[in-house]
């Protein structure tokens, strides 16, 4: 059976609150202004925030959920192998570290929740979101525009191979479709505000880049939309 504990803050003089859950179960957590909220663990945070969540054990992972009410929440690994990644309000996504932090989007002292898991792979994953609220659905694209083919060029090696492999620079895009590197970044801060991707705490060279690439990666609908583009290309001559 898996174990998850969430952890809130350290309060000076107090140890801080914890909950265990177990596979198959949830907890709630997030701020209250007015001390009447019911959650599981209640954060404090002065002046109150926007920043509530539900997370759900399985047996190999865990997934949050974001209750806020237009607030992304951010979950970072611990060991810093990956970008931080944006939850959006109403949406579940799914983790398998075994040590993260979770926060608001807006600037905190620190990490309002540590999440320790550790995992059962020989379970049946339990757990599933609340039917009454679904995820945001993704922008519509089009498939003649110019930042469509941007998208493409950066996300086919991750459509076709099932892994990122090196990620294209731009000059690496731009060549391929006879675009200047600083059109190709022009196209690719159009994509990083359409799809509303929330800036790592950390920015490192070419975040935006590998932010696409995992939001493609967890978005069937817009992967599949770019390998209908893909298929419906003339082969080259031989």
């Amino acid at each position: 059976m898996s174990i998850l504990t969430i952890q809130g803050p350290a309060e000076r003089g107090r140890d801080p609150r914890q909950i265990s859950v177990r596979t198959g179960g949830s907890a709630t957590f997030g701020i209250c202004g007015c001390g009447g909220c019911a959650l599981d663990l209640r954060l404090p945070a002065q002046p109150p925030v926007d920043f509530r969540g539900e997370i759900v054990v399985g047996p190999d992972r865990w997934r949050i959920a974001n209750r806020s009410n237009g607030e992304p929440v951010i979950v970072t690994q611990v060991d810093g192998r990956a970008d931080p990644t944006a939850v959006r309000p109403g949406e579940w996504l799914p983790f398998c570290d075994d040590m993260a932090t979770v926060t608001p989007s807006a600037a905190t002292a620190g990490p309002l929740l540590t999440v320790f898991f550790t995992a059962d792979a020989g379970a049946a994953e339990v757990g599933a979101g609340c039917p009454a609220i679904t995820p945001r659905p993704d922008p519509e694209l089009d498939p003649g525009a110019r930042y469509f083919a941007v998208l493409a060029a950066l996300c086919e090696p991750v459509l076709l191979d099932g892994r990122a492999g090196r990620v294209p620079t731009s000059s690496d895009i731009g060549a391929r479709l006879a675009l200047s590197p600083r059109a190709v970044d022009s196209h690719i801060d159009y994509l990083v505000g359409k799809f509303a991707i929330v800036p790592p705490h950390t920015r490192s060279t070419g975040w935006k880049r590998r932010a696409l690439i995992k939001y493609v990666r967890r978005h069937d609908g817009v992967a599949q939309a770019l390998l209908a583009r893909r298929d419906r290309q003339p082969a080259a001559a031989a």
